[in-house]
Parts: structure tokens; sequence; C-alpha cells
């Protein structure tokens, strides 16, 4: 009676044991995937939106601006209302503006416009009565500038007394007009055609 009920027991046990061990195969089986999985890729972070760079201006309140893009690098040239002068800043790397140099301009004249064109830069400046004139056919003066080095640009010539001027990009020319007529300047390199092979030798 003794033996069989110590075998009783001992049935029961190994019973238990197994049961524990099969509770703990199976949690040991769940809990695999989380403990060898790959860990989760962090959110990106959004970069701050806001001001990145402040550069203070020498020539006053900025009226006047625009980019020249060349050889893969970017320039500021920024105008100001109190000269015809303008600055030149590098702005390759925008949280951190370079500034390159000072074109002075003659005179008291004002930066009224920039304007772009092919291999140049159109400046024009207003003066004496043309600053208080509302009108755009008032008397301007335009300077044109070679950018081929956007860093060191280059008087071509300057026309005064002109009331109207537009370019044309898509041929590289700038037309003026003043009280000596109609002036065509030619804002870009004209490409070099290539020569014509000839046929048989």
């Amino acid at each position: 009676m003794k033996s069989e009920l110590q075998g009783k027991m001992y049935g029961k046990g190994i019973k238990s044991v197994a049961r524990a061990a099969v509770v703990f195969l199976a949690i040991g089986i769940s809990a695999a995937p989380s403990m060898f999985a790959a860990p989760k890729p962090k959110k990106a972070v959004n970069p701050s939106v806001g001001v990145i760079a402040h550069v203070q201006l020498d020539g006053g309140s900025a009226t006047r601006m625009v980019l020249v893009q060349k050889d893969g690098k970017e320039f500021l040239y920024v105008g100001f209302g109190s000269s015809a002068g303008f600055c030149i800043f590098d702005v390759t790397k925008p949280e951190a503006p370079r500034k390159l140099v000072r074109f002075a301009g003659t005179g008291e004249a004002q930066t009224a416009d920039f304007q772009e064109v092919g291999d140049t830069l159109t400046v024009t400046s207003r003066s004496g009565e043309a600053t208080t004139s509302a009108s755009d056919a008032a008397p301007h003066s335009v300077t044109i500038l070679n950018t081929t080095d956007p860093m060191n640009p280059q008087q071509i010539q300057t026309f005064s007394g002109v009331t109207s001027v537009v370019g044309d990009d898509a041929r590289g020319q700038i037309y003026l007009s003043n009280g000596e007529g109609l002036w065509v300047v030619q804002a870009r390199q004209p490409a070099k055609a290539e020569p014509l092979s000839s046929y048989g030798g």
C-alpha cells in the first residue's frame, strides 16, 4: 500500500515537472522572436525650420537681390537703396553666407534693379529726379557687368538716360533705348560653330 502511494506521488511529480517544462518551453519560443529580431529603426528627426544664418549689411537695407549660379556655386548680389553699389555673397552653403566683395557704384545713384542675361548682369540705377519719379520711363543709368567670374564682375559699359531695357536670355542679348537710340549688347559668348566636315576628303 505504501509503495503504491509513493508510486502515485512520484507519477504526479513527474507530470508537474513535465507541465512546467512545457510552459517554460512555450514562453521561450514566444519570447525568442522579440529577443533576436532586428532593432526597430529610429524615426528620423526633421531638421528645425527657421533662421539658419544672419549677416549684417554695411550698406543699409537691401532694395534688390538676385541669385547667380555658376559652376555648381551660388552667389547672391545685394543692391542697396542708399548707393549704386552692391555686395556679392557666396551662398553655396546657405547656413554660412560669405561676403566676397563690394562693387562700388558712381555718384549718388540708387540701385533700382538687377537683371541676369547670359553671362552678364545689368544693374539699373536711378539718380536725381528719377529717384522721385514713379514712371517706368524715367531715365535710368544701366551698367552691364560681365559675370563670367561671379566673384569678380567686370564692367563692360554704362548707358545713361536709359528709358527701357529688355533682355533676351535665349539668344544672350540685351536691348536698351535712350536719347541716342537703340543699343544691342551681346551678353553671352556665341557658341562656336563646328567646322563642316568635307565629304570625300
